[in-house]
């Protein structure tokens, strides 16, 4: 009677999965322990771990009288992976431009950013040092349509640092954009970016990033531009005790250098960047 009324033991496979997840959730709690508690700027990446989904919206005037849409924009989701790892697996750009000029209208998918690897060099909580650096290496494949595709296939390393003081911190990033081909149209970058950001509030993340890059030969060769962007985020909203919610829009503006149609410099003259993520 006792063993006809007994539970049935657990599936095997299901207490694999759930050792499994409980596994990696521990490991991605031990990680964010290890390095600052900020949120990640609107247009500048962080150098600490994450793991969420991001979409972004990003809506750009060019000078020639273009605008550009750009939904996504090669974010998508982040893993942590490791003690001191993430994997960010992008989703391909999807592009909508209208033009003035005829035929210079297009909608469909750009190069596609598809893995991000990234390592954490070194961090510290807030309450030991409050700062991070680590660095990382995408890769870029040329899956988009012709209007918008480079046709190489692109290499992004970068180092990231940041440091925090209270309530305000400055993340900033220095890397490449590196093609493997065409390189005497398509060109070399440097790029660098920094934010500055103030937390006050428990959720409001107001902030100003410059991002400026340097191109040392191509088409572009010896010209550069600089963007400013103000930016404001509201920053993880609990559904639950694990998985947050965080929304921050920003207003993009080149500065330099002045206007020139051909090549196209600075890319697009002003865009309203809107992000979205979801941590877990």
């Amino acid at each position: 009677m006792l063993s006809a009324t007994a539970a049935p033991a657990q599936e095997p496979s299901s207490s694999a999965l759930s050792n499994f997840l409980a596994d990696w959730d521990a490991r991605a709690s031990a990680a964010r322990a290890a390095q600052p508690d900020w949120t990640s700027p609107i247009a500048t990446s962080t150098g600490i771990l994450e793991q969420r989904f991001r979409f972004e919206l990003l809506d750009q005037h060019a000078g020639n009288g273009s605008d550009t849409v750009v939904l996504d924009g090669g974010k998508g989701l982040d893993l942590i992976v490791g003690d001191t790892e993430e994997v960010q697996i992008g989703l391909a750009p999807y592009d909508i431009r209208s033009a003035r000029a005829a035929g210079n209208s297009h909608a469909g998918f750009g190069d596609w950013t598809f893995l991000r690897l990234k390592q954490r060099l070194a961090s510290s909580p807030a309450d030991r040092g409050d700062y991070v650096v680590a660095t990382w290496l995408q890769i870029q494949a040329p899956t988009g349509i012709a209007a918008y595709s480079n046709g190489s296939w692109t290499f992004l390393p970068t180092l990231a640092f940041g440091k925090g003081w209270g309530p305000v911190d400055v993340q900033a990033t220095i890397g490449g954009v590196i093609p493997t081909s065409n390189v005497g149209v398509l060109g070399r970058q440097l790029q660098t970016n920094i934010a500055l950001q103030y937390h006050f509030g428990g959720i409001f993340w107001p902030e100003l990033d410059a991002n400026w890059t340097y191109y040392p030969d191509g088409q572009r060769a010896g010209l550069h531009q600089l963007f400013l962007t103000p930016g404001f985020t509201m920053a993880r909203f609990h559904f639950s005790q694990k998985t947050t919610f965080t929304i921050g829009v920003g207003y993009q503006v080149a500065v330099a250098p002045q206007y020139r149609a051909k090549p196209l410099t600075p890319s697009y003259g002003n865009a309203l960047l809107f992000s979205s993520r979801i941590n877990f």
